[in-house]
């Protein structure tokens, strides 16, 4: 009895191993393509609320801190081009109403919802995430409040 030449054998088997390596290797770029947006998204959130907590402590009332909070938090995120399907802005401004000469904070916690759904190869999905920041800066307790 004779064997078939080694070549012979294995002919055949590059086409199903490719059918099981290439869909893995999709998955897993997909994987960290997700993981590397939402790591920037982490990173441009934190970057929004510092700014937003740093807008809304030079605010003279707890009014104008939160629309100065809102105000740096959407420039900020829109100035990195980081794409939210939603955000939220929520600023603790009761610092700003202490007497002078007591020293207070302002906290600011954005929320920004990050699509991931549009990495799926199949007909996109409705994936998100949302990342949370929180940011609290220091009111100058010697600056003039209205």
């Amino acid at each position: 009895m004779r064997w078939p030449a080694a070549g012979a054998r294995e002919r055949g088997s590059a086409p199903i191993e490719a059918v099981i390596v290439v869909p893995l290797l999709l998955a897993f770029g997909l994987l960290f393509l997700a993981g590397a947006r939402l790591s920037f998204a982490d990173q441009k959130t934190d970057a929004a609320a510092q700014a937003a907590a740093r807008a809304a402590s030079l605010a003279r009332t707890p009014g104008e801190g939160q629309s100065a909070a809102q105000q740096a938090a959407a420039g900020a995120l829109a100035s990195q081009q980081q794409e939210c399907t939603d955000t939220s802005v929520t600023a603790d401004t009761g610092g700003l109403a202490v007497p002078v000469g007591q020293v207070s904070q302002v906290t600011v916690t954005v929320a920004c919802t990050v699509p991931i759904g549009d990495l799926l190869l199949v007909g996109g999905g409705p994936g998100t995430k949302t990342v949370t920041s929180t940011f609290t800066s220091v009111v100058d307790a010697y600056r003039e409040r209205g």
